[in-house]
Formats: C-alpha cells, structure tokens, sequence
C-alpha cells in the first residue's frame, strides 16, 4: 500500500514522491503498474491529486493503473455480526450468541434496559455513528444519505442511538445493517473515479475480513447503480471494465473477451431484473464458521469454459473451470 497520507496537505509532497518511485519502476521495467487508491473523509481531495500525479508520470513513459472501487468500502454492523456498542460489556457478552438470543435480549424489557444504560454511560465503539447508514432489503441502497444515518433515524424516532439501534434489529429481525463507508465515502469523488479511462476496477476486500466487510456486490453496484440508473457508462464499456480493461492489465490472456480461441466464460445478464439481495450471515466455512455473502439476482446464466456453470443463481454441478497457476498458460 503506497504512504499517500501526509500531514502537510498543502503541498503534497509525499504523494508526488510515491508516484514518482512508481513511475521509475514502471518505466524500467516496462510493465504497468497498478496500486490502491480512495478517497478518504480526513483528506478529501487527495484522490483527485493522485489521479493528477499518475497521468504526469504516464505522460513520462510510465504505465500506471491506480484502482479503486465502483463504491464505498464499509464495515457493516447488526444483529448478525457486531454491533456499533460493542466496548460495553453487556453489549459483548451478546457477540457470540445466536441472531434468535440477540434479538429476544433486544426485545426483554431488562436485559434491554441495562444495554441502553451502558451505552448511555460508555458511548458507542465507532465515535462517529454520522456515517453510519442504514441498509435495509429487499434492494439494499449503498448511498451514503444522511436520512439514513443512525443519528437522523434516532432524532425521526426521538430516541438514543442505541435505542434506535435496537428497534431497528427487532423490527427487522435481525436482517438490517448499518453500513459505515471508510473508504471512498463520497460518490461525487467515486464517480470521478470511475470516468477517469486511467483508472482501473478492482480493491475488493470480501476474502480478507469476511465477517465484517461485503464487497462481493460491488460489479453488481457498477451495473445496476452507475448503468442502468445513472447511466453513466452504457452496459458495453462496464462490462469491459469489468473484464477484459483488468485481464489485460494483469496479463491474463483468453480472459474478458468474446473472440475466437478465447476460453468461454460468459455471464448472460438480464438488466433490468437485476437487483442485489440484502448481506446475510452463514456459517459454511469448516467448524461451523460465520462469514458474510451477498447474492443478486440477474444473471441469468454464467458458463465457464462453455458449461453452464451457474443458472439463476443456482450451481448446476458443472465444474469445468480449473486452477490458475503463474506461467505462460493461464488456464
């Protein structure tokens, strides 16, 4: 990860020392380069400086490919993962108990009264609850709306945060999160992102901290957001971004595109009736491990290899696809 973070924002010396190392590199050795970037809450015109360091250094000779996502990147809190007042004791002894046990302490009249107590007294985990956003289904809006802050649902309901919190859960049993967008929070900056023909798709985290961020959704996000609402790309140029704009940058050959000797992966896509479904909570993983998924609705077909792999959502037990390993054959 690039140190872009300086505490003189005004000069920005830091950031153009980064891109310039980058630069260098790519320049010797005549391969692109590719690296994370946002934009954060703290510095929020730093991406735009980015961007503009890149091209300087790509004007140069350089191949440079910052990447970012088609949203912000969150932590969700609820009833089915962790809350927001999690640092109180009564609030953490609930942590491993199910979704049906969380839902009945929120709900009991006691056990209810010393949780709001302590959270009253201690405050929540996350100081800034402001950017806390609510998602509910069944289509789960990724839009950082003030209304839908955990501060502005408890002064519509004349209530605390966490008693907001709480009716929240039990009204919903247990289905809602609250989505706290720490990297690229506004979609004013996203947007400029995504137009930049510069800048590349990818930084999705779902592998890493499973049981607390959900990005599995975002080229659903690009495609039902920024297409078919937006409309601020056609479905031809996202779905390049999304397939054959990374392969190529990476150096996977037969990948993303439909041509002749290519492998035939293909997703058959039906826009209009894609939607996303709410983040759920599953213990798949071996001994009985949680983790969140996310599915959508919408892709009607997916073939790897030529066989259908996936049809509405369903896997139809075809298992053509096969391992890729470094070297000259990607397959």
């Amino acid at each position: 990860m690039p140190r872009f973070e300086t505490d003189n924002a005004e000069t920005w010396e830091q950031a153009r020392a980064e891109l310039q190392w980058m630069g260098d590199v790519s320049r010797a050795s005549r391969r692109p380069l590719t690296f994370a970037f946002f934009q954060f809450p703290h510095l929020p015109e730093q991406y735009r400086r980015i961007m503009d360091f890149a091209a300087a250094q790509n004007d140069a000779g350089a191949q440079i490919r910052p990447q970012s996502t088609a949203r912000g990147i969150g932590v969700l809190a609820g009833a089915q993962v962790r809350s927001p007042f999690d640092r109180n004791p009564s609030w953490r002894a609930l942590r491993e108990a199910s979704l049906a046990e969380k839902l009945a302490a929120y709900a009991d009249p006691a056990r209810r009264a010393v949780l709001l107590a302590e959270a009253e007294a201690n405050g929540p985990f996350a100081e800034d609850l402001s950017r806390h956003y609510l998602l509910v289904g069944p289509d789960p809006d990724y839009r950082p709306d003030p209304a839908r802050s955990l501060p502005a649902l408890a002064a519509a309901r004349g209530v605390s945060l966490a008693e907001a919190y709480l009716d929240v859960m039990v009204e919903s049993r247990g289905t809602a999160f609250f989505n706290h967008p720490i990297l690229n929070p506004d979609f004013a900056a996203v947007e400029e992102m995504l137009t930049n023909p510069m800048v590349v798709l990818g930084l999705a985290d779902s592998g890493a901290h499973v049981g607390q961020i959900m990005d599995a959704s975002q080229p659903t996000w690009l495609l039902t957001h920024w297409v078919r609402e937006r409309k601020l790309f056609s479905v031809e140029e996202a779905v390049r971004r999304l397939t054959s704009d990374t392969a190529e940058l990476f150096g996977i050959e037969g990948r993303g595109v439909l041509a002749p000797g290519a492998y035939a992966d293909v997703n058959v896509l039906d826009l209009d009736g894609m939607r996303l479904h709410m983040p759920d909570y599953v213990h798949d993983f071996p001994g009985g491990a949680g983790r969140l998924i996310q599915k959508a609705s919408g892709y009607d077909y997916t073939l790897v290899n030529g066989s259908v792999f996936m049809e509405r959502g369903e896997h139809t037990g075809a298992l053509q696809g096969s391992l890729l390993r470094s070297g000259p054959d990607l397959r």
